[in-house]
């Protein structure tokens, strides 16, 4: 984990390359451009207007208007028919099988382009965590060279320890910047990491923190 701001040079290569394949967490699960929109979502996630809810995880999302959601079940049904795979069994879990539960987009398909988007995490730690930033922290994944552009700050969620992240890293030659808010339950993670473009990241910020907001763990 690095601190500060990187070299203006690989900044410049980053951006020059920016329309590259997307990221941060997900280039597994990029299934091309089917369009999303109107699939059912699955037993336990369910879809009420601009609101996403999990009752399994007991976690809630909105979204504005014109984003979109893609939900675990979703994903994994479509990359499943893909594959000539069956869907998911209503015995499943699509969270712990896609290793997210949801992701607000601004464009109605996964591809290959990095769009605005928020993703909601789940992550199963081996034990309750004792540092809450120093846990979230380690938490960041899917990019190379991730370096901090604000400190971690430790914020509290409905009464819950929580931290508020704020960095940016090289994603398939891309400079993603990416802010996020990391809460636990006993063992369980929930990281929701709002991110785009490091050059449109500022543009989509204050609807980021909208969506961040709208986060509710029960």
């Amino acid at each position: 984990m690095r601190s500060g701001s990187s070299s203006g040079g690989r900044h410049s290569q980053g951006r020059r390359a920016c329309k590259r394949r997307r990221g941060l967490n997900l280039a597994a699960l990029v299934v091309g451009l089917a369009v999303l929109t109107g699939v059912p979502a699955h037993g336990q996630e369910r879809i009420q207007g601009d609101r996403y809810s999990n009752a399994r995880y007991g976690i809630e999302i909105g979204k504005p208007s014109t984003w979109h959601f893609l939900t675990a079940g979703m994903i994994v049904d479509l990359a499943r028919k893909s594959a000539g795979a069956a869907p998911v069994r209503s015995d499943e879990d699509p969270v712990r099988l896609a290793g997210f539960a949801v992701i607000v987009s601004k464009e109605p398909t996964l591809g290959r382009e990095i769009a605005p988007q928020v993703v909601l995490l789940v992550h199963e730690l081996r034990e309750r965590p004792a540092d809450t930033v120093r846990t979230c922290e380690g938490l960041r994944t899917g990019m190379s060279e991730p370096e901090t552009v604000e400190p971690t700050r430790e914020v509290g969620l409905d009464g819950r320890p929580a931290a508020r992240l704020d960095f940016r890293g090289v994603v398939d030659g891309a400079i993603v910047r990416a802010r996020a808010l990391c809460t636990f339950r006993d063992r369980q993670a929930f990281v929701v990491v709002a991110q785009a473009l490091s050059a449109d990241f500022d543009r989509e910020a204050a609807t980021f923190e909208t969506i961040l907001s709208s986060f509710k763990l029960k």
